[in-house]
């Protein structure tokens, strides 16, 4: 069970409070959910809407829920393993595999737990950074502020641990769950701040370390509670070990004259290969946003440093052009040329090819991004390929210093105007192929 999981309908108790009998084996009929149920046969009692259909029986259908199946007997419709996310309906209760009694509606929800355990766990994790920041502030290690901050991580994970073994995953529910994920996150965090405050060492077998040590611990958690923070505290140490390994194999390159182009295809490989794999697990779309915001920042600061260099050159060259004129430094034996060798040198430090291709590669991003929006319908991708040219093509054109703006606000109003009134062209298609799809008299 996970919480980031979309809600699947769920079935209402029958009046006397007795359980809904399982589903007979030769009946089960899997569809997508959203898909009309066909005509049942004469004398057989009519199934009730699935989830979202209208009814109120099933529980809300978020407008980022990606499309679900759901299993529809003869008469009640029941949800697949893994789909209990959401609130149950009053009165509803879930029905486990195997015939087993419903559980309680209170098992979508933590109740107090959910109350005081971000409070602590915050508390807790505030404790754990003033103890790195002061342990080493005087050069050797303070014992009273680094044991403070040992002791306040094996606190957290040993409530984590607790939580975990102290109830099976669906009796404890929601509650049992956060009191895992929140103290589970902040101690791991804090485990390899720890780390780093008490070796104390500028060797790069210390971030390996760091991040072995993040990315294990997380998978540990993630498989006791199914939750995306530790999918997100999972993307941190992996972070941590491909910046590593990407400056051991490829440091020379990225200090090169093509460094940026190297870096910037190391951010598009990274943002691609977490988003891939991390599409095989429940919470693929917290993964995919949350490295797809980190690769976004990633060229949005690249081009801010080469607009910075434009810019700065430019003053700078027209400084020593000014300061050259007024000395009357200027000889016929070459002395004369420092401004000018100041002034290339500040616009030469980037080629302009270094801002295409960032370009490039936030495009194929931001396609990637498009795609997984219409496959997930998520405004998460949604919003990323949004941000990605509104961010970067202005940069880029203060980066390029380009002469004459207006082209470029032309050619992109021209093509961004066709691709939306192309969407609307496909969504009254859409919208019509829905309609003949619809029984008659849906809708109204």
């Amino acid at each position: 069970m996970t919480d980031d999981a979309p809600a699947n309908g769920t079935p209402d108790r029958p009046s006397d409070g007795s359980a809904p009998a399982g589903p007979p084996p030769d009946q089960t009929v899997i569809r997508p959910s959203g898909t009309p149920a066909p005509p049942a046969p004469p004398g057989a009692p009519a199934a009730p809407p699935a989830s979202g259909a209208g009814s109120g029986s099933g529980a809300p259908v978020h407008e980022d829920a990606p499309a679900t199946t759901t299993v529809v007997t003869g008469a009640t419709p029941y949800p697949q393993p893994g789909g209990q996310g959401g609130d149950l309906p009053p009165g509803a209760g879930y029905a486990p595999a195997g015939g087993a009694a419903p559980l309680s509606p209170k098992v979508s929800r933590a109740g107090l737990a959910g109350l005081v355990v971000p409070l602590g766990a915050g508390l807790l994790g505030a404790a754990i950074v003033i103890s790195s920041v002061r342990s080493r502030a005087k050069g050797d290690l303070d014992w009273s502020n680094y044991l403070i901050g040992v002791g306040a991580t094996a606190v957290l994970l040993l409530v984590a641990l607790l939580g975990s073994v102290a109830s099976r995953r669906l009796e404890g529910g929601r509650a049992r769950a956060d009191v895992v994920t929140w103290p589970g996150v902040v101690g791991i965090l804090g485990v390899a701040l720890m780390i780093g405050v008490g070796i104390d060492s500028d060797g790069e077998w210390v971030g390996y370390l760091i991040g072995a040590v993040t990315v294990a611990l997380a998978a540990l958690g993630y498989l006791s509670a199914r939750r995306a923070a530790f999918v997100v505290t999972a993307i941190a140490g992996l972070t941590l070990l491909y910046t590593l390994a990407f400056h051991d194999v490829l440091g020379d390159q990225v200090d090169g004259e093509h460094g940026t182009i190297v870096l910037g295809a190391g951010v598009a490989v990274f943002v691609v290969a977490v988003t891939v794999v991390g599409w095989a697990l429940p919470s693929r779309y917290v993964s995919g946003v949350v490295v797809g915001v980190g690769g976004l920042v990633a060229y949005v600061g690249m081009l801010v440093a080469l607009f910075a260099m434009r810019v700065l050159g430019q003053l700078f060259g027209g400084f020593m052009s000014s300061f050259e004129s007024s000395s009357g430094s200027a000889s016929s034996d070459g002395s004369g040329s420092v401004a000018e060798s100041h002034t290339v040198l500040a616009a030469d430090s980037f080629s302009a090819s270094d801002v295409w291709w960032i370009l490039a590669f936030t495009a194929l991003l931001a396609v990637i991004w498009s795609i997984a929006a219409a496959i997930s319908n998520h405004s998460g991708f949604s919003i990323l390929a949004l941000a990605a040219p509104i961010l970067t093509v202005p940069l880029a054109t203060g980066a390029l210093a380009v002469e004459h703006p207006s082209r470029w606000s032309a050619v992109l109003a021209v093509a961004g105007g066709l691709l939306v009134l192309a969407a609307l062209a496909f969504s009254r298609l859409r919208g019509r192929s829905v309609a003949r799809e619809l029984p008659v008299g849906a809708g109204r």
